[in-house]
């Protein structure tokens, strides 16, 4: 979102009854209760409002692509790696963007909680 966006926060609403994710966002991925929404749902149940503050994350990329500017990233393969990109003819700076275990949610550990009494 930071990368591709420019976005300042990232927002969303979750059930007061869904346990699994506010655990998620909240313990997880640092999301905060903003507020309750009362009746939000069309079953008439609440909802908190969460708010992630991507202030951090925007200043870490900006560090990483002073990083990786003077990178060298190897030589062209197939087709696409030998003509010029449109971005390029442009004028537009490449960005390198995490995947998978780079986005920080890797070492999440899945449990069944459904045995507990």
């Amino acid at each position: 979102m930071v990368e591709t966006f420019n976005a300042q926060y990232v927002s969303l609403h979750v059930r007061v009854s869904n346990n699994a994710a506010l655990r998620l966002y909240r313990d997880t991925l640092g999301f905060q209760n903003e507020s309750v929404e009362a009746k939000y749902y069309a079953d008439g149940e609440d909802a908190y409002s969460m708010k992630l503050d991507l202030s951090s994350i925007a200043q870490q990329v900006i560090d990483e692509d002073e990083l990786l500017e003077d990178v060298d990233e190897g030589e062209p393969v197939g087709d696409l790696g030998s003509k010029e990109d449109e971005a390029t003819d442009k004028g537009e700076k490449k960005r390198k963007v995490k995947m998978g275990r780079g986005l920080g949610v890797g070492e999440l550990v899945e449990r069944n909680e459904s045995q507990k009494a």
